[in-house]
């Protein structure tokens, strides 16, 4: 709930910037549709999580062992001179293997990312645009059948933050309509892992992991 707060007073300042006078920001808005690959690296592919439920039974969760994934990016924007503030969000489901489990096989997963991102576009308002930025968001992991306490088996959710670091090309090849390349650099923290029989979990330390997506969406501006 904390990062949900966190993401809506972002969300607020996001809307007070757009309704910034235009006499002070030439402003318009946009809707960017795309989709890319994410190489992904780190703790999610070194190690188990240990864990324990209220009478001490010990467990072990396990996360999925992601490499190469593809995801849609979508975005929803208002453009402020050469500053551009989006909302993004992605989404993806598919099999994957888990790190260290027992028993070989792929498992269910579904990856859901919700956040912010600011850019400075350089060479506005040029067709031809470099942009620069970073970003904010909580992302979440579900995995199927990843935590095993003795004989039983639960599902599990993986919640964390990230910090992103953003380049992105605009081209438009009209007044309302752009292609944008984009690389995106997200490195996420996950600080807590959630299945029915331990409910939330602290993880000390933290999950380390660094998600690479590079994308081409197309940008409808008005």
């Amino acid at each position: 709930m904390k990062k949900l707060k966190i993401i809506a007073l972002l969300l607020c300042l996001f809307v007070g910037f757009a309704a910034a006078e235009e006499y002070y920001w030439p402003k318009s808005y946009y809707a960017q549709v795309g989709f890319g690959t994410v190489f992904s690296n780190g703790d999610f592919n070194e190690r188990a999580v240990k864990g324990a439920d209220s009478a001490g039974v010990k467990g072990k969760i396990y996360p999925p062992d992601y490499g190469f994934f593809p995801t849609p990016d979508f975005m929803l924007g208002v453009n402020l001179g050469a500053f551009s503030l989006g909302i993004s969000f992605q989404y993806w489901s598919s099999e994957q293997p888990l790190t260290d489990y027992p028993e070989k096989g792929d498992m269910d997963t579904r990856i859901w990312r919700a956040g912010l991102e600011v850019t400075y576009n350089i060479f506005y308002p040029e067709d031809f645009q470099i942009g620069l930025g970073a970003g904010y968001s909580y992302s979440n992991v579900k995995v199927k059948d990843a935590a095993i306490f003795g004989k039983d088996v639960y599902d599990a959710d993986f919640m964390g933050s990230a910090v992103a670091f953003i380049a992105n090309v605009h081209y438009y090849f009209s007044d309302h309509l752009a292609v944008v390349p984009a690389v995106k650099v997200y490195e996420n923290w996950f600080k807590n892992v959630h299945c029915s029989r331990i409910d939330n979990n602290d993880l000390d330390p933290f999950l380390w992991q660094t998600f690479v997506l590079t994308s081409v969406s197309l940008q409808y501006q008005f």
